[in-house]
């Protein structure tokens, strides 16, 4: 599971120094027209710094918001085609119609601290070492960078009694009242596309104003059926990925989840403090069943799982997450930036900007 620890300098801050040379450089050249120039940094780019007609570097933040900019896509576009050429499709009336900005938090929960930041304070950071937790960090805050939207990474104090999971219910609670959406992903969980906005989410999903919590199923084999199910048979939603609304029953969903292992509205609901799936066996066991018209399940294709799985055809479409193979995370950060980052690239050389493209129509020497 994921959770960070609270700072004042982004995760991000190491890449503006080490990429802010090249991604300026490519700045000046990618425009349609001819840009004003931007000046090159002689010393590391500050995290808060604002670009200005005073000749100032551009901070990480306005970097990453102008490369994805010509990808990103609207909260109700219509159609949208992945990367492997499946298109999805809205229904023809949506519900969140404009981008909801500082109204969406995206949150990270952690009790351990970033090994990146540890690394890094030490004068020693190195993207090609970073561990998962700190690749999945990364992906969201670079998400809720590309949208507008804010974003929190609690560093929360272990439980004496029950396992770290257990943190999710509280912090959900805690800050949930402040926005109109907190979408919490593990640190072994990605946004698959991060130009997809998470409005087109939801409308896609149809989450209506009712859904208090939304997640994806697990995944479920009719051969072993007792795996992801609870004592109903029913399978578990995931907790790795869970999209909260403020409405009028949250707040009674997340103190009922939080106190269940207290045994107090749920008899034996203690059993699962420590065994395997932790909050998440409590959620599928008891407190589902409490508040089933609040709840939406998705399938697990759509926010569970990842490419090659074929339980449930959780491959997931949207939310991928990382049970096994978690070097993978890094993988999904890495191919989304380099889409971001190479796109003024190739334009460069298709609309021959700056006379890059030179024809050579014979091969002698004039």
């Amino acid at each position: 599971m994921m959770l960070p620890s609270a700072g004042a300098r982004s995760p991000l801050f190491v890449l503006a120094a080490t990429a802010g040379f090249v991604l300026i450089f490519i700045f000046g050249l990618l425009a349609w027209q001819s840009p004003p120039r931007l000046a090159f940094p002689t010393h590391d780019v500050p995290a808060t710094s604002n670009p200005s007609s005073k000749g100032e570097p551009l901070a990480i933040q306005d970097i990453v918001r102008t490369l994805f900019a010509p990808l990103k896509i609207g909260p109700n576009q219509r159609e949208f085609t992945g990367e492997d050429g499946i298109k999805y499709e809205l229904p023809d009336k949506t519900r969140y119609n404009e981008n909801l900005g500082k109204d969406v938090l995206i949150l990270d929960l952690d009790t351990r601290p970033l090994q990146s930041t540890e690394a890094f304070n030490k004068g020693e950071y190195d993207w090609r070492k970073i561990n998962h937790v700190s690749g999945g960090v990364f992906n969201h805050y670079t998400y809720a960078l590309i949208h507008g939207y804010d974003y929190k990474f609690i560093h929360a104090n272990n439980f004496n009694d029950r396992h770290a999971t257990w943190i999710k219910p509280s912090a959900l609670a805690n800050h949930i009242k402040n926005y109109k959406f907190i979408i919490f992903l593990d640190a072994d969980a990605t946004f698959r596309f991060m130009h997809l906005p998470i409005e087109w989410m939801l409308n896609y999903w149809n989450i209506e104003p009712k859904h208090s919590i939304t997640m994806a199923l697990d995944p479920w084999d009719p051969k072993e059926p007792q795996y992801n199910s609870d004592r109903f048979n029913r399978t578990y939603t995931n907790t790795g990925f869970i999209a909260v609304q403020n409405n009028k029953n949250i707040m009674s969903i997340l103190k009922a989840w939080h106190e269940c292992p207290d045994d107090t509205r749920y008899a034996n609901c203690s059993q699962w403090k420590m065994p395997k799936f932790h909050e998440q066996s409590a959620f599928g066991e008891y407190v589902r069943y409490d508040f089933e018209d609040s709840i939406k399940e998705l399938p697990c294709a759509e926010a569970n799982g990842f490419p090659g799985v074929s339980v449930s055809n959780c491959v997931g479409k949207f939310i991928r997450h990382y049970w096994f193979d978690k070097s993978l995370v890094k993988q999904d950060f890495r191919e989304n930036v380099m889409q971001a980052i190479s796109l003024p690239i190739q334009r460069i050389f298709a609309e021959n900007v700056a006379g890059v493209t030179v024809e050579q129509p014979e091969n002698v020497i004039h």
